[in-house]
């Protein structure tokens, strides 16, 4: 009988019990950008109204907005870029609200952070 371990057991993930302090300071700046977006989409004013914006929306209202404050960016919305190093962010916004993730693309085990228009974050990554 031939056995095939699954892909998935034999990778080392980069998040877990045994995370290093470089691995935990890149999580916790992602999870530093996940507030961000969520604070950006509830800051607006049309968010009271349940109005939210999608990636390439907020990409540029985002812009807008540090170029009037003269404040850095240091996060990149624009789709296909990586908002942090390393961290791949998906926005879409639905009929009521938004969800949206930010995955750490340097994860073999495919790290990532989840969140909607209620502002709590999950952990997440495939099942193995």
């Amino acid at each position: 009988m031939l056995f095939v371990p699954h892909v998935a057991a034999a990778q080392q993930c980069v998040h877990g019990t045994d995370e290093s302090a470089d691995q935990k300071a890149r999580r916790r700046e992602a999870v530093g950008a996940t507030r961000q977006v969520n604070n950006l989409q509830a800051n607006r004013p049309d968010a009271r109204k349940g109005i939210y914006l999608d990636q390439v929306e907020i990409a540029s209202w985002y812009a807008e907005q540090t170029k009037k404050t003269g404040a850095a960016t240091p996060y990149n919305l624009e789709p296909g870029a990586e908002i942090i190093p390393g961290w791949q962010l998906t926005l879409n916004k639905t009929e009521n609200g938004y969800w949206f993730m930010i995955k750490d693309k340097t994860d073999p085990c495919g790290f990532t952070l989840i969140s909607n228009q209620a502002g709590l974050i999950y952990n997440a990554e495939p099942m193995r």
